[in-house]
């Protein structure tokens, strides 16, 4: 913008708000923002956030209710897939992503989330665990394998992502081919296998559905979808194999060459074939792996040369290695690496017998290559045996595959299924220890020997006398259940009952004649049956199993299903529930708005209809732009009687109706402790309330005394609180010994109820236990209340009478609209019948006029002229049928009449009479109280101060101990004993070697201890959360304690008496806190400052990039600070100096570093005492200094006085330490040596000199750290 056009716009945007220039419009950029911004806040808050008044619900949870209405799936009536909802929603109403909309069903579903649930749900929609809901997709095992045009596919392979468009055709029930276009990784949750009788095999999530048949509440065979949570052994599922699915081409090869180039170069096939499946299917059942050979050995040579001949075809340039084996074998090797590797890439595991599996690329790979694979693999280890049939006296024929490897059985039973053949279930022969599968029956058989064969002639010969045996025979296990007997129970006719119709080969043979016996919806079961060839088998067995990765696809079809492992499976189902429906009730009758939907296309309701005051009953919680809502959920029957308390009363106090409506009333139950957070939300719309979970005790009696081990029993959880993190939450507290006498937690909930058993240990404090969970847990949350919704098309908080007046007029307008409705229907409805009655009592002379008319114009124009009908009245006779002529019927339109007169004037008294109109709004309140009314579920309890668990501590004296190596224990003092001047006590903690007691101080156990780290970072615990020792433990790890980061450390504990005595008026009393930095900063905090630290840390000192806090120091005024850097540098001077910061400020200059030096100590003294400071070098030399020689400087921030001479041998300092004679300290070196050495024999010292030799050290190794051993320390007790 040029600098005339500012000038312009400053100049007249105050009188026009903008000027345009040229083509281009002038505005404020700022006030464009503003409004834009605003506009998009409303947006968001009346379009998705916020909830009506009137109807309680937001735009999505609407279109939802409004869509499934329109598509007829209410209460009454079958589910619905829940895909197919969301994309009724998605296309017509709501054109955002399916998660959002399908949330918005799952919860609308959650008996735990609603009140009263809108919307009932067949499946899994979640639970107080946290589980997620069921997708409104299908969710299986990994291993599951998926028929689809790309092959047969494990379902996790089909992608390594969470979510991904995909494009396969897949098989759904009814064996047609449809695509699947997304693949979808859900995660872990917990999964059933269900088993059937011929061993087929499915896992998947507990809502996972699948095609089972059963007889229906009207006594005939039906198909219906089960979840695998709802399958027992009863149940009968359907197994897909009357139609096949394999890949269209062979798969690519390339891509799993060998990249060794090292290899002697030998020709690899580049695509999957017939003849290496062949192959593959004999080295998986003859070869085996050895000293990274394959060997493959046989006594059937056609079979052995067959094998040599398409190894060296596929691989040219191969070289073999044979020889004679022991049982009339020949044995090749190939052992030429590069085809080793290549066969072991493309899915041949070199692994045992056990684990053999079949490799994938043949699963890839066409119809035809699949079934050289079978051939071979038959060859191999697949036998026929020919036996006598003692059922049929005659021969029967069996095939049967042995392998050590259950999952190859698994596979192969899968794989023969897709070709149309049941196999049987698999068995152990402990002669052999191998898997025996079975191919018996003659259509398998026969399906056999037509779709795979044998290689060898012998075998073949005795396949093909399969043909010879009778294919009458019905079998055992290959039926359609409950078929026979319902054609036997509904058709009488003899031939029926002669033959049995459960088996196919007879349902086949006497198919034409049967239905012409049976109703049109039988035949077409008939017809369904035969062409896709299901088979029915029952569930052997239903196991419950641990979590494991599941997976889905969403199918693009109608029906949503896909065929895998052989079962057909589904998605999760929906329909409206009872009470939603009266949401919806009367919509049909002009009794709301209805306005475009976001394409112009239909029309959707701008409000529902609303007969239930759902905003109270079920609340509300959304966030939108700069406000949010939560409105929890009331007591239907309360809400009602409180609505009713209004009609009859509109000016009736708050008091009165807190008489009837006690407060929120939560789905989960749990307790609301107190009245005020309730009264004040009522009043104002906005407040705050307690709610705890509902507990009980057992093992103990009233006086809480313990007879056996006692145990809290958790019965109910405060709303919205996940259960499954709540026990994680209780036990990682017992874990960091935050709550202490709990000996074992476990979760006994199931159908019958929630039940958490906490158990305690003998003789603990229960109060103190359950104080502490309600404090560090979710088992005592606060509920904020804001009953924000929108009013009139604006966001508004409203206290409880504002919305029942809001539900109460809303109620009246469309009770208003409806009878308005029903009168204009009820008038045209009298007006046909008084036409009908002038019709009646002239029927012979109208019957002449409308004979004696040429065509109906002119019969309708002669009935009006001749009788003063109106157009609609003259066309109601002429459609009137010649029955209505009888007297009967006379009869019955005079008394339609009479009752519509009546009803008439009932409508228009209402409309005229507003109490009336409030009388039947009440009534029919009542009637819904009636229907939907229940108890209340969560109690409220008279408001107590909560009691602090101090309330249970008595006060005593303890010592806290901490290493160097950052482990901290708490033991009562009682556990010590005061040892004098010069004793030889031992500190009473066990600790390795070269770690240390670092700080030991008395204090009690309802003192708080500041923890500084590194990081400058304070936190606070009291003393008696540090857990309480053993004599000779080490303790807990500080960063246990707290939870710091790895890359930091404590550098100082505190422990506070009282913070008030920085509050004290005296100067000397201030106390505050002293903090030194790596870079040579100090602060200066009053202590009063950390008197209200959360627990979580807060910053006490911000630092510079690379700086870190080395010390802090409490005292009064009047001290003098002492810093001394690892160089050897001091500074000396009055605490005065520094003002007193906040903290989160940096802190003040108090030694000036040079680049290759940093502060190591900091240190409070009084000149005038006789201690001295005393200096520590990595070397192992020492020096003491009177600390009277360190003169105080009048500035702070100078380089300082040197305070020892340092020499290469010397090295830098490691330690400094404010000592008295009769002390002693311990030198710990890096490679773990340990020395005592006391004060005295340290002798003092100019500032200016060396120091003498306090350890002696290896050439390699310096002093790591010194700890100093008080002359008052305390020791144990013996």
């Amino acid at each position: 913008m040029k600098e005339e056009d500012v000038e312009n716009l400053n100049q007249k945007n105050e009188k026009e708000g903008s000027v345009v220039k040229g083509k281009d419009l002038l505005v404020d950029i700022g006030e464009e923002v503003k409004e834009a911004y605003l506009s998009y806040a409303m947006s968001v808050i009346v379009g998705r956030a916020l909830p009506d008044v009137r109807d309680g619900l937001k735009p999505v949870h609407r279109r939802v209710l409004y869509a499934m209405g329109k598509l007829g799936n209410t209460s009454d009536k079958a589910y619905k897939k829940s895909a197919r909802i969301v994309g009724e929603i998605l296309g017509k109403y709501h054109p955002h992503g399916d998660v959002a909309v399908y949330d918005t069903i799952v919860r609308m579903a959650q008996d735990f989330s609603y009140r009263y649930p809108l919307i009932d749900g067949q499946g899994n929609f979640g639970s107080v665990d946290g589980d997620s809901a069921a997708a409104m997709r299908y969710c299986v095992t990994g291993d599951t394998l998926l028929l689809s045009d790309k092959g047969i596919i494990p379902i996790r392979e089909i992608s390594n992502e969470k979510e991904c468009d995909i494009d396969l055709k897949i098989l759904n029930y009814e064996g047609k081919k449809k695509k699947a276009v997304k693949f979808f990784n859900s995660g872990q949750h917990k999964t059933i296998k269900i088993t059937t009788e011929q061993g087929y095999e499915l896992r998947g999530t507990y809502n996972h559905p699948i095609l089972c048949w059963e007889v229906n509440r009207f006594g005939i065979p039906d198909f219906t979808w089960k979840l695998l949570e709802d399958i027992d052994k009863n149940d009968y599922v359907l197994l897909s194999r009357g139609a096949a699915l394999f890949s269209s081409k062979d798969l690519d090869l390339t891509k799993y060459f060998p990249k060794n180039k090292s290899y002697k170069d030998v020709g690899l096939p580049y695509k999957m074939n017939r003849s290496l499946a062949f192959l593959l299917g004999a080295i998986v059942s003859d070869g085996s792996f050895h000293q990274k050979q394959i060997l493959f050995n046989n006594k059937d040579f056609d079979f052995y040369n067959k094998i040599k001949k398409i190894i060296k075809k596929q691989f040219k340039g191969i070289k073999l290695y044979e020889r004679e084996i022991k049982g009339d074998c020949r044995e090749l090797s190939i052992y030429q690496q590069q085809v080793v590797e290549f066969l072991k890439n493309i899915g041949l595991e070199g692994t045992t017998s056990e684990n053999k599996t079949i490799p994938f690329s043949v699963l890839l790979s066409r119809k035809d290559t699949i079934r050289e694979y079978l051939k071979g693999l038959f060859e191999g280890d697949g036998s026929i045996v020919v036996h006598k049939d003692k059922r049929h006296k005659g021969k029967v024929i069996e095939l049967v595959y042995n392998s050590k490897s259950q999952k190859l059985i698994k596979q192969l039973k899968i794989l023969l299924l897709n070709f149309g053949i049941v196999t049987t279930f698999p068995y152990r022969d402990k002669r052999s220890n191998c898997y025996k599968l079975l191919i018996s029956g003659v259509e398998n058989i026969k399906r056999f020997k037509e779709e795979i064969g044998f290689f060898s002639s012998k075998k073949q010969a005795r396949l093909l006398e399969i043909d010879s045996i009778n294919g009458k025979r019905m079998s055992k296990t290959d039926y359609i259940p409950f078929l026979s007997t319902y054609l036997r129970q509904n058709y009488k006719k003899e031939f029926i009952k002669k033959h049995n119709f459960d088996r196919y080969n007879n349902l086949r043979r006497y198919k034409d004649e049967l239905i012409g016996y049976l109703q049109e919806t039988d035949k077409n079961l008939i017809e369904w049956l035969l062409e896709h060839n299901i088979f029915f088998n029952k569930i052997k067995k239903v196991e419950k199993l641990e979590e494991e990765n599941v997976f889905s696809i969403r199918v693009s079809s109608k029906c949503h299903s896909f065929v895998a492992n052989g079962f057909i499976n589904h998605n999760t189902e929906v329909r409206m529930s009872k009470i939603a429906e009266e949401l919806l009730a009367d919509i049909d009758k002009e009794t709301v708005i209805f306005v475009p939907n976001f394409d112009n296309s239909l029309e959707e309701p701008e409000i529902l209809p609303a007969k239930i005051p759902h905003l109270l009953i079920n609340g509300s919680s959304g966030i939108a732009v700069g406000m949010a809502t939560n409105i929890p959920p009331h007591n239907l029957s309360e809400v009602i009687d409180g609505a009713v308390l209004m009609i009859e009363d509109p000016d009736v106090s708050l008091d009165k109706l807190m008489t009837v409506i006690k407060g929120p009333d939560f789905p989960t139950g749990g307790i609301i402790c107190g009245h005020e957070g309730i009264r004040k939300a009522f009043e104002t719309g906005r407040g705050s309330i307690k709610l705890q979970a509902v507990v009980f005790t057992e093992g103990v009696d009233d006086d809480k005394k313990e007879k056996k081990n006692p145990r809290i029993i958790i019965k109910e959880l405060p709303y919205q609180v996940n259960k499954a993190l709540l026990v994680e939450d209780i036990a990682s507290l017992v874990q960091e010994k935050k709550i202490a006498d709990i000996t074992d937690l476990r979760d006994e909930s199931d159908r019958n109820g929630m039940r958490v058993v906490i158990e305690l240990k003998r003789g603990c404090n229960i109060d103190i236990v359950l104080n502490n969970l309600y404090k560090h847990t979710k088992m005592r949350i606060s509920f904020g209340i804001n009953n924000l919704a929108i009013d009139h098309g604006r966001p508004r908080l409203l206290n409880l009478k504002e919305m029942l007046q809001c539900f109460l007029e809303y109620r009246k307008e469309v009770v208003e609209k409806r009878t308005k409705y029903e009168l204009k229907k009820a008038k045209e409805r009298a007006h046909i019948l008084e036409g009908l009655k002038i019709a009646l009592s002239n029927i012979d002379e109208v019957v002449q006029i409308i004979k004696k008319s040429k065509n109906v114009s002119l019969a309708h124009s002669a009935l009006k002229n001749r009788f003063g009908l109106s157009d609609i009245q003259a066309q109601s006779i002429l459609d009137m049928r010649l029955q209505r002529l009888t007297s009967l019927e006379t009869e019955k339109i005079l008394e339609e009449y009479l009752e519509l007169i009546k009803r008439i004037a009932y409508l228009e008294d209402i409309l005229q009479n507003k109490n009336k109109l409030m009388i039947l709004i009440k009534e029919e309140l009542l009637d819904l109280k009636e229907k939907y009314g229940d108890e209340r579920r969560t109690k409220i309890i008279k408001d107590e101060e909560e009691p602090d668990i101090e309330d249970y501590i008595s006060e005593e004296d303890i010592v806290i101990t901490c290493t160097q190596d950052g482990y901290l224990k708490r033991l009562p003092l009682s556990t010590y004993r005061m040892q004098g001047r010069g004793g030889k006590g031992v500190i009473g903690m066990g600790t390795k070697a070269e770690d240390l007691v670092e700080q030991v101080f008395v204090t009690t156990n309802l003192h708080d201890i500041l923890f500084f780290t590194s990081k400058g970072i304070v936190y606070r615990r009291r003393a008696y959360q540090i857990p309480e020792g053993g004599r000779t433990s080490r303790g807990v790890a500080i960063v246990n304690l707290l939870g710091i980061e790895k890359d930091e450390h404590i550098t100082t504990l505190i422990p506070i008496e009282s913070y008030e005595l920085a509050e004290e008026s005296k100067e000397k009393s201030k106390k505050c806190l002293f903090m030194a930095t790596k870079k040579g900063k100090i602060k200066k905090v009053p202590l009063s400052y950390f008197s209200n630290l959360r627990n979580v840390g807060i910053i006490a000192l911000r630092l510079f990039p690379e700086d870190e806090l080395i010390g802090v120091r409490l005292a009064g005024e009047g001290k003098k600070i002492i810093l001394t850097t690892e160089r050897g540098n001091s500074t000396c001077f009055s605490v005065n100096q520094i003002r007193p910061l906040s903290r989160f400020t940096y802190g003040l200059k108090g030694i000036t570093i040079n680049e290759n030096d940093c502060l190591l100590n900091i240190s409070l003294v009084d000149l005038e005492t006789n201690e001295d400071l005393l200096l520590v070098t990595e070397g192992g030399f020492a020096k003491r200094t009177p600390i009277k020689e360190f003169r105080e400087l009048k500035k702070r921030g100078g380089k300082g006085v040197r305070s020892i001479k340092l020499t290469k041998e010397r090295g830098l300092i490691v330690a400094v330490k404010v000592v008295k004679e009769e002390d002693e300290i311990v030198l710990i070196s890096q490679q773990g040596k340990v020395i005592r050495v006391p004060v005295k024999e340290i002798r003092k010292t100019g500032r200016y000199s060396q120091g003498v030799r306090a350890m002696k050290l290896a050439p390699e190794d310096k002093v790591a750290s010194v700890a100093l051993i008080s002359s008052e320390r305390v020791v144990l007790s013996e």
